[in-house]
């Protein structure tokens, strides 16, 4: 019997810390079943039942806590309290520890594992007097003594090292892991995150949705909040499915705080509300308090506050205070400072926001947003000028942004900064000129262009990753075209490319970027040039601009921006049609073209009247809003013959002008499967001196890589992909495999001009802090001055017969938006953008 039921506590104890919590449950039970467990017949005291009996309650304790039973956890070791042997009283007051802490109960928690620390040193076992350092460095995370944390937790892995639960030393790597994204680190904790996936992969494959968990942080960090609620998705599945309903709970917390984030504000009530009942039904008052706080914040946001709102916002945060609680209550309190300054309330609201940047880390960074935030409120309040502290704000985003050196992460952080950067728009429209609005505007668009790119890892995992990547991908163009089943080589791509952008994420950024360009700067050189520069914005649900480059820097109102988009939705779904390789029927052609001639003029009409005067005969440089960053303004019938420019931001526009010209070869590339390739190549080569020529059969990634390196143009004939959810990899296919967007930011010297003449690859993806990312805007961030590419599909004859003439233009002397006004001037639904300069 004893045997039996020592196999057994051993086989849940080992499934307990591989996570798979309900399964460990279910054989501590049978454990004690064996061992005719009751709670009214207790074993007798000091036999080797009794022991047994008592090692399977404290395991047996933890599990119900985690089940979200945490009062039958802690009634499990009372009865655990009154059998246990004194070498056994250090883990029972370990497992208590434990508990509290689940609890939200910290400096409860704290004490306990101190008490227990010198009677595990005593008695053991080792891997539990390693467990007592790895729990308290957690408990210290929670306590926002990260320091303190830190130090603990290197002691546990010190220790772990000495003990064989290889599991549980994975386990103190993800803690580290976890601390140095709490400070900070986030690259470094990134590379840490992998390397605990890779050994939790290995041992217990259960425990890999706290990586997907801790991921999800690193990504909120960073305003990609999409992302962080897909991972917290799949971990919260994956610990309900091994019956760890404590960390589903936390883990619908946060899955609620992304989509609050993202201005999902319905979705994110739904998931507050789901973690709070949950959360106050496993006894976890303190999370469940937070939860009931993002509800609050919901209603602030939305202006359903209510009456004694402040209060109600202010008592919770006496009660987290009271529990000893740190986690977001600073962020709490400046939300009851804010429901004061809304309601009037002033008194002691600046005493409320006292406080400075005491130290590393988003949770800071979060922090110190909110207080600018809140104290912009009260200079408005007050009657004082908010935009001191609005600035100081985005100027410490600033700083945070050039921590990365992932293009991803830095478009990412844009979003940390939106209300604002959207509050000082608001309040230069409205007490300011032309000249602070273009300031302004450009504080909060296309700031990762300001950052030097940073060359993709030259690491060798990373670049065996990238040609293991695109023989999957061949495979699975070969599998697709055969009509075979892709589901495993589609998973093998999508597993390679998380590697390599695990790699990509990792990297440290450069910590520099580029000077701000003053207004008067960017209107003087647009008027040297004869052109104006369209800055557009949102204001009040309206698409206005600000006007450089005439006569004196102008504003003017422009057309609602959701019809705007409307508009240029329809006009993406008819270019796209009338783009496919089917040939449409005659009269189904002459239908989508009147479409696009309805939508081309009613934008028009919107977008360019207002400023019509204004810009006279001069060329165009839009900057458009980030929702109209689709719409291919040369098919605007005004605008028919008229060179035009899109830029990402007025001030990318001016540094690409006064960018250094690449002086090297001309580069004319052909790619496979496409009609007219070679022959378009080979005309396009006839029009430069020496140029470099590679055929569609003999193109390679690499050395297509290697020769834009320098060149003066670059012509590519290819067929390409924007993947809209994975923008890294927007690519290129060649007769060797494909190019990624990626590895375009590796280039020492990219091409002044680069022209993309197949598929749709000048389409860009918003990040949340409106920054675009794309193939496109990947060649524009590594230092391409000009990049003309397509907004929709393009029939293959028609793009080899553009861009020939296209460059007979520009070899004549034209500038690439001239070249494009002149072709397109007699093909009216052609869909190439000039973007940049």
């Amino acid at each position: 019997m004893l045997h039996g039921a020592w196999r057994l506590f051993t086989r849940g104890q080992r499934l307990n810390r591989r996570g798979r919590i309900a399964e460990s449950a279910a054989v501590l039970e049978e454990a004690l079943a064996l061992l005719d467990w009751s709670e009214e017949r207790l074993p007798e005291v000091g036999t080797a039942r009794a022991r047994l009996t008592t090692k399977i309650l404290m395991v047996m304790a933890f599990n119900r806590a985690s089940l979200g039973a945490s009062a039958e956890g802690q009634r499990l070791l009372d009865f655990a309290d009154t059998l246990a042997f004194p070498e056994d009283r250090g883990i029972l007051l370990h497992q208590r520890a434990l508990i509290l802490w689940q609890n939200g109960r910290l400096t409860d928690a704290l004490h306990w594992f101190e008490m227990a620390e010198p009677l595990l040193a005593q008695y053991g076992p080792g891997n539990f007097y390693a467990a007592s350092f790895y729990n308290r460095a957690m408990v210290w995370r929670d306590l926002g003594e990260l320091r303190k944390g830190m130090e603990s937790i290197q002691r546990a892995i010190e220790l772990y090292n000495t003990v064989d639960v290889p599991v549980n030393r994975a386990r103190a790597i993800h803690a580290e892991a976890l601390l140095l994204l709490d400070l900070g680190e986030v690259t470094k904790a990134l590379t840490a995150f992998d390397v605990a996936r890779e050994q939790f992969r290995k041992l217990a494959p259960d425990l890999e949705s706290f990586v997907d968990a801790s991921y999800a942080h690193a990504l909120l960090s960073v305003g990609m909040y999409r992302q962080a609620a897909e991972r917290w998705e799949h971990a919260i599945a994956a610990q309900r499915l091994a019956g760890d309903q404590r960390n589903a709970a936390m883990a619908e917390y946060w899955r609620a705080l992304a989509a609050f984030e993202d201005n999902r504000s319905e979705q994110a009530d739904q998931w507050a509300r789901q973690a709070m009942d949950s959360l106050y039904s496993q006894g976890n008052e303190p999370m469940a308090f937070l939860a009931r706080l993002l509800i609050l914040q919901g209603q602030f946001d939305s202006g359903q506050q209510g009456s004694d709102f402040a209060n109600k916002v202010q008592r919770l945060c006496d009660a987290l205070e009271q529990r000893g609680w740190t986690l977001r209550l600073k962020q709490a309190k400046i939300l009851a400072a804010r429901a004061k300054i809304n309601a009037g309330e002033l008194d002691g609201v600046e005493e409320m926001l006292q406080g400075e940047h005491d130290g590393p880390g988003h949770d800071v960074l979060a922090e110190e947003l909110a207080r600018y935030l809140a104290k912009a409120e009260l200079a408005v309040a007050q009657d004082r000028d908010p935009l001191p502290e609005l600035l100081a704000g985005l100027n410490l985003l600033d700083e945070y942004r050039m921590a990365f050196g992932s293009v991803e992460f830095q478009a990412g952080v844009s979003a940390l900064g939106t209300q604002l950067a959207f509050m000082g728009l608001g309040h230069v429209a409205r007490h300011s000129g032309p000249k602070d609005m273009l300031w302004w505007v450009e504080r909060s668009r296309a700031q990762a262009l300001r950052i030097p790119p940073v060359k993709p890892s030259t690491d060798p995992a990373a670049r065996e990753a990238l040609g293991q990547l695109r023989q999957a991908r061949q495979r699975l163009w070969d599998l697709q075209v055969e009509g075979g089943d892709d589901a495993e080589a589609l998973g093998r791509v999508h597993e390679l490319e998380e590697e390599i952008r695990a790699h990509e994420r990792a990297q440290p950024g450069s910590g520099k970027r580029a000077d701000r360009i003053a207004p008067h700067a960017i209107h003087d050189l647009a008027e040297s040039r004869n052109t104006v520069v369209v800055n557009m914005f949102e204001i009040a649900n309206k698409v206005c601009a600000v006007l450089a480059g005439g006569d004196g820097l102008q504003f003017t109102w422009m057309m609602p921006l959701q019809d705007a988009a409307e508009l240029e939705r329809r006009l993406g779904a008819d270019l796209d049609a009338l783009g496919s390789r089917r040939r449409l029927h005659p009269r189904i052609q002459a239908s989508v073209e009147g479409a696009i001639r309805r939508s081309a003029t009613a934008l028009a009409d919107g977008i360019w009247k207002p400023i019509a005067d204004y810009v006279g005969d001069r060329q165009v440089v839009i900057v458009p809003h980030s929702r109209l960053n689709w719409v291919p303004w040369p098919l605007l019938p005004p605008l028919r013959g008229r060179a035009v420019t899109v830029s990402p931001s007025a001030e990318a526009w001016w540094r690409a002008v006064q960018r250094p010209a690449a002086t090297g070869r001309a580069l004319v590339v052909a790619g496979p499967n496409l009609t007219r390739a070679d022959s378009e190549v080979d005309s396009i080569a006839e029009l430069y001196a020496d140029p470099l020529r590679i055929s569609a059969k003999e193109s390679d990634p690499d050395a297509v890589l290697s020769a834009l390196d320098g060149a003066s143009i670059a012509h590519i004939a290819a067929h390409g992909h924007h993947e809209p959810n994975n923008v890294l990899f927007s690519r290129l296919d060649f007769g060797k495999g494909s190019l990624n967007a990626y590895e375009l930011l590796g280039l020492d010297q990219p091409p002044s001009h680069v022209v993309l003449s197949s598929c749709d690859l000048g389409r860009s993806t918003v990040a949340v802090g409106n920054e675009t990312l794309g193939f496109t805007a990947a060649l524009l961030h590594a230092g391409a001055s000009t990049v003309v590419s397509s907004l929709g599909q393009v029939p293959d004859d028609m793009a080899a017969e553009m861009m020939i003439e296209f460059h007979r233009h520009c070899a004549a002397g034209a500038s690439p938006a001239e070249a494009l006004a002149a072709v397109g001037e007699h093909r009216p639904w052609h869909p190439f953008v000039a973007f940049g300069a």
